[in-house]
């Protein structure tokens, strides 16, 4: 596996990755259509992209993950960390969270992830993520709930 820098023409591969990885976090949320990132358009991508650290995780030439990241103030939030379904539970979540906080000199790194996705939220506290206890209503079934990690205990 190799992680690297996101191009410009990797979006639309990125675009489908996204689909497949949140479609299947919306089934915990009653199949919402409307749950982001589902409803994204290449061109909303594209510019979301922008100002942004974004790295791929490639095996045999297919991009298998991403993560991003950026200063927000002294904070990195990092967004959107996702991993093919056939490719999960196999340490590349790990390592894209690694990459992208090696990546920005904070202090503070935040991120949000739904309130059912338990697997998420156990991954990101054995990151040394805990939970803030600030919730975001999304949509009718959707909360986003924050962590937050201090740069101590980046590895």
């Amino acid at each position: 596996m190799e992680i690297t820098e996101v191009d410009k023409e990797d979006l639309p591969e990125i675009l489908e990755l996204q689909r497949l990885a949140f479609f299947e976090n919306s089934l915990r949320y009653g199949n919402d259509p409307k749950m982001p990132p589902l409803p994204q358009t290449l061109d909303e991508l594209t510019e979301e992209s922008e100002g942004q650290k974004f790295i791929k995780a490639v095996i045999d030439g297919v991009i298998v993950g991403t993560a991003r990241g950026c200063m927000d103030g002294e904070i990195c939030r990092i967004s959107k960390m996702m991993v093919h379904p056939d490719h999960q539970n196999k340490g590349i979540g790990s390592k894209l969270m690694i990459s992208i906080e090696k990546e920005f000199d904070a202090r503070i790194f935040e991120l949000r992830t739904g309130h059912l996705d338990e697997k998420n939220i156990s991954l990101y506290e054995k990151m040394g993520y805990a939970l803030t206890g600030e919730r975001e209503q999304i949509t009718d079934t959707l909360w986003f709930v924050r962590m937050r990690k201090d740069r101590t205990f980046i590895r």
